[in-house]
């Protein structure tokens, strides 16, 4: 970390080059984040993290914002880097403030944006990991949000009679349907230009072959539902809808009609 004039030099911290680019300077920080956090180490190395954070925040505060950046390399090609950081990496004033409150000193780091905060940031522990409360806000927002689904649209009632096996059957014919007629289409342009019979059906055989191990794939995918614990998918998804939803049902456990997130519904299956 010493750059030979007895200074800590920033870029060194955060294993970047001193030409890189805004967003190489921040995605260098995130990961530095991710495995220098205190709550991915036991309580005996706490003390170490907590330093090692103290020192990636405040080369981060520098580096990220032009005007500071530049009057440390202005320094730095000088030979005066004038880094926030003693000789031996301990911070001057020995005391790391909240990112919110820069007047408060920071009780812990957010494990989601990296930042130092104080107690009346603290939002609580998430998955085993301490989170701020503008970024609590912000998971809260992405797990109540569906694609394609404003947040008001999951209050709406579910109208009709569900499609139940029918409307299953009729969702993969009409799949059937459209892939044949992309198939004759297909095999038509091959023979157009100039390819024999064989070759042409080649490439149709290609085509059924990832038509079928797509198919496959979506009515073996599953998904379970965090109330009741069972599993269902797309073909259940569908079968529980009313016919009005035969584009994109919503997707809503049939046994405990739970409807489910947005983050829950791209959690793998165990």
């Amino acid at each position: 970390m010493d750059d030979g004039r007895g200074e800590v030099d920033l870029y060194e911290i955060l294993q970047v080059h001193e030409r890189a680019i805004p967003e190489i300077v921040e995605k260098a920080y995130r990961t530095l984040v991710r495995k220098y956090h205190p709550d991915v180490h036991p309580l005996e190395k706490r003390g170490w993290a907590n330093a090692k954070m103290s020192e990636l925040n405040i080369a981060y505060d520098v580096l990220s914002d032009p005007a500071q950046r530049a009057e440390y390399d202005a320094g730095r090609r000088l030979g005066r880097s004038r880094s926030p950081l003693d000789d031996d990496g301990v911070v001057r004033d020995h005391a790391v403030k909240c990112f919110n409150h820069p007047k408060r000193p920071s009780i812990k780091f957010c494990w989601h944006c990296g930042r130092p905060i104080c107690l009346e940031c603290f939002g609580g522990v998430t998955h085993g990991h301490t989170i701020c409360v503008p970024c609590q806000v912000l998971v809260d927002r992405d797990r109540d949000w569906r694609a394609g689904e404003p947040v008001k649209e999951r209050e709406r009632p579910r109208n009709g009679p569900p499609m139940r096996a029918l409307g299953v059957i009729v969702h993969y014919a009409a799949l059937a349907l459209l892939y044949g007629a992309v198939i004759w289409a297909v095999y038509t342009i091959a023979l157009a230009f100039g390819n024999t019979s064989e070759q042409a059906g080649l490439l149709t055989l290609g085509l059924t072959v990832v038509f079928l191990v797509l198919v496959v794939q979506r009515l073996t995918w599953r998904v379970i539902c965090p109330e009741c614990s069972a599993t269902t998918g797309h073909a259940g998804f569908r079968a529980a809808a009313p016919w009005r939803e035969f584009l994109a049902p919503q997707p809503i456990c049939p046994r405990c009609a739970h409807r489910f997130r947005y983050s829950e519904l791209n959690q793998p299956f165990d």
